[in-house]
């Protein structure tokens, strides 16, 4: 098959186009940055460089695709740009280039809380979900992955100064974690084989409380305390950060729902979720082993 993807090497793009690749198939990576066309043609792909905002760009690069993987990318939320406003703006561009171009297959990179109109800032992915479901005779795969597991690095700097975790949803509240590794194993398969029709799956690697976190850092060797913050102190925050003041009062919004996890996490119980692999346990040992390098 001829494949396109959009996402350069990024963190889940690199676990599954090796795969791909070593399957036999004509895979195109698009990047923003020619930096990464040596890397990408090292893995025996073909590099498309443009950017996603740029409709025209797009549709001549998915031309002849048999099937694109697509994800709301390059937004930097610090450096003031408004989140929502431009989740809109990229719904439109890909629904344009599938369009234009021609494609009948796409698998989409999402987000729990797509469906989700009390979901803050994640909701903003229902504008592409949105866009590609009102094409007609286009098959459509959304993968819809819960937390990153990586969004724990923020915790970082707190607990080398401070050994304190900082966060507005409470400790012993669960929620869902997740691995790009996982992700991965979803969109290869999706690829691979994108369903007919519209269809969504959701991807967990593992269910933790703020409590349990805690826990698998003590057993890596780091001890910290729990410390919950206003919600209105993460917003004054990522303001002072440089964040747009809607972008951080969607997150606000976001950890409020957090703290009802029965409704957050209602639409993906009631389906067949990916459970992956990668357990709290794995990501923990990896957090501590980056954690005493730059200690």
């Amino acid at each position: 098959m001829k494949i396109l993807v959009l996402g350069s090497l990024g963190n889940i793009n690199r676990y599954y186009l090796p795969r791909l690749i070593a399957d036999g198939h004509d895979v195109t990576v698009i990047t923003s940055s020619s930096d990464r066309i040596a890397d990408i043609e090292a893995l025996g792909a073909k590099s498309a460089v443009g950017s996603n905002r740029d409709a025209d760009f797009l549709t001549r690069a998915f031309k002849g695709s048999d099937v694109v993987y697509l994800m709301i990318s390059g937004i930097n939320p610090a450096s003031g740009i408004d989140m929502w406003q431009s989740a809109i703006e990229l719904a439109e561009n890909y629904k344009t280039a599938v369009q234009n171009s021609g494609v009948k297959n796409v698998v989409n990179l999402s987000s729990v809380g797509a469906d989700n109109p009390n979901a803050g800032i994640l909701y903003m992915y229902h504008f592409a979900e949105d866009a590609l479901n009102s094409l007609e005779d286009v098959n459509v795969a959304h993968i819809r992955p819960v937390g990153f597991y990586s969004n724990l690095f923020a915790d970082m700097q707190s607990l080398k100064t401070m050994q304190t975790l900082f966060s507005p949803v409470s400790a012993n509240i669960e929620h869902s974690w997740v691995s790009p590794i996982d992700i991965a194993d979803v969109a290869y398969d999706l690829i691979d084989h994108t369903p007919a029709g519209k269809s969504t799956k959701f991807v967990v690697s593992d269910w933790a409380t703020g409590n349990d976190w805690l826990k698998a850092l003590a057993e890596n060797g780091i001890e910290a305390k729990y410390q919950q913050i206003p919600i209105e102190a993460l917003v004054e925050n990522m303001i002072k950060l440089g964040f747009h003041e809607d972008t951080a009062n969607r997150f606000a919004q976001m950890s409020r729902a957090g703290e009802s996890p029965d409704e957050f996490y209602a639409s993906l119980r009631a389906t067949d979720y990916h459970l992956g692999k990668v357990k709290l346990e794995d990501f923990a040992k990896i957090f501590a082993a980056i954690y005493k390098e730059e200690r």
